[in-house]
């Protein structure tokens, strides 16, 4: 019996082992390839370590103002995410919403979308948004939100995986909590504000995480709608690395290590909130 339990471990390690190794193998490939001197083949070990490479990579082109444009979408577009989900979740977990079980299942055929079928629709919405970038009441003559911060942020100002996340761990909430507080004369917003929402902080920093990461991240919904260099982000930056003949892996992999750093930073500091609330969302 003995042995079979420390079979069941080893293998249980061994298995382990394997998938950190799966995942950490590419990391560790970019690393060494971020050090390649210039001119070196990037499928060999590098003959020295060229730190240079990193500053080489700031300095390539407008980084810090690319740098700038990311953190503002993504700060607004997590701080949008965070509230407007409370809010929806609260609502359709606790308030006697008419419709809202069908409102679930739309939010759950939402989750199954792929974001591109969703950017046409999109970029029109943008383009032709009234009083806006040159435009008439009727969202004729200009450019609408194209090329500004609200049209990169517009996509990313609510999430149906957020509010359906924030509706779940509202919806385990006791009733009582809120009844008890009703009977002392507290009001729906003080309710919603001082009693359960502050029991909800675990799942706030996953949604934060989850909507920091993929607005950082996001490259295709930029692509689309950013006309100047002075509204690219740092997913659009990358692209001076690429050449029609050639490709500078070594400063491209610098850059990406760096563009990393401020996701790695989000999620160490939201760390032990971060796992309780992905292990209270395993076991509902």
């Amino acid at each position: 019996m003995r042995w079979r339990t420390a079979l069941s471990s080893a293998t249980a390690h061994v298995v382990a082992l394997l998938l950190t190794a799966l995942y950490l193998v590419p990391l560790l490939y970019m690393v060494m390839v971020s050090l390649v001197p210039t001119g070196e083949s990037t499928l060999e070990i590098p003959s020295r370590l060229e730190w240079s490479n990193y500053p080489a990579a700031l300095s390539a082109s407008d980084f810090p103002l690319f740098f700038l444009n990311s953190v503002i979408v993504a700060v607004i577009a997590s701080v949008s995410q965070i509230v407007l989900s409370c809010m929806a979740g609260y609502a359709l977990a606790k308030l006697p919403v008419k419709g809202a079980n069908t409102i679930m299942i739309l939010l759950i055929g939402l989750l199954v979308l792929p974001p591109e079928i969703v950017m046409v629709p999109l970029f029109v919405m943008a383009n032709k948004f009234p009083l806006a970038g040159g435009n008439d009441f009727f969202g004729a003559g200009g450019m609408g939100l194209l090329d500004t911060y609200a049209g990169l942020i517009l996509p990313h100002l609510a999430s149906a995986l957020a509010i359906f996340l924030m509706r779940q761990f509202y919806k385990d909430l006791p009733d009582e909590l809120g009844q008890a507080a009703r009977v002392d004369g507290a009001s729906e917003w003080r309710i919603f504000l001082r009693i359960y929402t502050p029991l909800t902080l675990p799942a706030v920093a996953v949604v934060t995480v989850l909507t920091f990461q993929s607005t950082w991240n996001d490259f295709l919904w930029p692509l689309i709608q950013v006309r100047s260099n002075d509204m690219r982000t740092l997913q659009l930056g990358l692209s001076v690395f690429y050449q029609e003949n050639s490709t500078q892996w070594n400063l491209l992999m610098a850059a990406v290590i760096l563009m990393s750093i401020p996701v790695m930073a989000i999620f160490v500091f939201g760390q032990r909130f971060f796992t309780d609330g992905i292990s209270a969302g395993a076991v509902k």
